[in-house]
């Protein structure tokens, strides 16, 4: 103990040592909290919880560092159920005597368990649910909530005590008086438990034993009435003697062991065999169970390992793919240079033919620049070299070479970027005309006036399809033949045709300078360029 004003330990003397002050108030004081700490554990001991932690709290308020009754008011708390309270006394404690406080393992023993503490909480939570339920008048809905409180928490006190009072209300008394009896063993003097008792007593008229050693002298009363004695008093001494007494003969006895063997047997039989039975059947189906189970797992192992095969097997045909791609480009690229050495060596044909079987997508940057400039220059070599075929076979008046050249030359400038391109579809039409292909050439002569509109009028006439203007017969047409032999002079029916330098301008006004001009047998001029 330490004197209040300088915090100087006291000694026996009445005094303080260190400031002098009269310290006599101060150990009365103490001693006032010492006795009630006392009268509170002695009432602890005999479960007088309600009254232990009156005293323990007057015993506080004298001083309130007065450890060993804190520590013990949260034991009491605890033993009633009421877990936070405890914790709460607890922690004050430590945090006033941080060292060789009890306190500690109060508190590491309560933490240690978190299940044990979460369901603490918890039924402290439906205890005031509970609460909030018989505010509203929902008293079932608070029955259920007590019962499971009591079920998880079966030290709270007062949620025996609401229960029992919801009982009351019920007027279902023996189940309240049931409760408070266990509320009773926990908290021996609690005032709300007996002050509920003694009404339950006034209005069923049946009184509440509490004592322990009562129901043990009852049921020692009624196992010794079962035991077939008889007692009475005579006089000062009491007479014990059998009500009935058997003279147990040979015969008797050993159809007692008989009957005694048949009961064994048929125990055996009916209890013993079946449990046996069904504890092999469990073994068995456990076992089928097991091994279901361990199939199962390897049954998945299995599809997890076809799975991860079936993933290398598409990296393995991922990488053929890439390295067949790349070695396809790796050709591209050497067909590509083989073409340049043709195109430079003069082989354009040769060059056209297998530039035509390279992919542009192959080829990357300067590659890419040099397949577009080789495919140009080949297309328009090619075109010139099909054109000059195909309009000389035109003038010798082979017009199946001349259709089948000058188609070639046709495609093989899809882009009509040559300036002949014109001229080459103007020839390829009635080079089919002459063939007498009249669908072939009316499909060539319509493409020639969707290309070129303003020399429409020079194959108008000669599509056959047509019924919108004036058109040539098919004889006439056909001595179209004619224009081929405009070299020699001759046309088809042995005329003298005319070959002439002047400039002259066709039907759409182009210059005809140079250009060979044959009669058709009806006297159209076709005039080639």
């Amino acid at each position: 103990m330490r004197c209040v004003y300088c915090n100087t330990p006291l000694a026996a003397i009445d005094y303080c040592p260190g400031c002098g002050a009269d310290i006599t108030i101060q150990k009365r004081i103490m001693r006032i909290s010492n006795l009630l700490y006392n009268q509170g554990l002695e009432k602890a001991k005999i479960r007088d919880m309600d009254g232990a932690i009156a005293c323990l709290k007057r015993s506080l308020k004298f001083n309130k560092e007065n450890i060993d009754a804190r520590n013990l008011l949260g034991l009491c708390y605890f033993e009633i159920g009421e877990a936070v309270s405890a914790l709460c006394e607890w922690v004050v404690s430590k945090n006033m005597k941080s060292e060789d406080n009890l306190a500690d393992h109060y508190i590491d023993m309560l933490q240690s368990n978190k299940n044990r503490l979460d369901v603490m909480n918890q039924t402290i939570r439906k205890y005031n649910q509970s609460v909030m339920y018989c505010r509203e008048d929902n008293e079932d809905m608070a029955i259920i909530q007590l019962k499971k409180v009591i079920s998880q928490n079966p030290k709270l006190v007062k949620a025996y005590q609401l229960l029992a009072l919801l009982y009351m209300k019920r007027q279902e008394y023996e189940r309240a008086r049931r409760l408070l009896k266990k509320t009773a063993q926990i908290d021996t003097t609690n005032t709300t438990t007996l002050r509920y008792l003694q009404e339950i007593e006034e209005v069923t008229g049946k009184s509440t034993n509490l004592s322990r050693r009562h129901k043990k002298y009852e049921r020692e009363q009624e196992e010794r009435g079962i035991s077939g004695t008889l007692r009475y008093m005579s006089g000062t001494e009491m007479i014990i003697q059998p009500t009935t007494f058997r003279d147990s003969s040979t015969i008797a006895t050993f159809i007692n062991i008989i009957l005694g063997l048949l009961l064994g047997g048929a125990i055996v039989w009916f209890l013993v065999v079946p449990a046996n039975r069904q504890a092999v059947n469990d073994q068995a189906n456990q076992q089928v169970t097991d091994a279901n189970t361990k199939l199962a797992s390897e049954s998945a192992r299995v599809q997890e390992l076809e799975e991860e095969i079936d993933g290398y097997l598409q990296q393995v045909e991922s990488a053929q793919q890439e390295q067949e791609d790349a070695s396809s480009q790796v050709q591209s690229y050497d067909d590509l240079l083989a073409i340049a050495n043709l195109y430079i060596s003069g082989d354009q044909s040769t060059a056209a033919s297998m530039i035509t079987s390279l992919n542009a997508d192959d080829f990357e940057g300067n590659a890419k620049t040099l397949y577009d400039s080789l495919s140009g220059a080949v297309q328009s070599s090619l075109f010139n070299e099909y054109y000059t075929a195909g309009t000389q076979a035109y003038a010798n008046g082979d017009y199946s070479t001349a259709a089948t050249q000058l188609q070639q030359a046709v495609d093989a400038d899809p882009n009509r970027e040559n300036s002949n391109y014109a001229q080459a579809l103007f020839y390829l039409g009635f080079a089919y005309y002459n063939l007498g292909n009249y669908d072939q050439s009316d499909t060539i002569f319509n493409q020639f006036i969707t290309y070129y509109p303003d020399r429409a009028a020079e194959v108008q006439s000669y599509i056959v399809g047509d019924t919108s203007g004036t058109q040539q017969d098919v004889t006439g047409a056909a001595d179209i033949s004619g224009l081929g032999d405009a070299a020699t002079g001759q046309n088809a029916e042995g005329t003298g045709g005319q070959s002439t330098g002047q400039s002259e301008t066709n039907a759409s006004g182009t210059d005809t300078s140079g250009a060979e001009t044959a009669n058709t047998g009806d006297g159209n001029a076709i005039t080639i360029y």
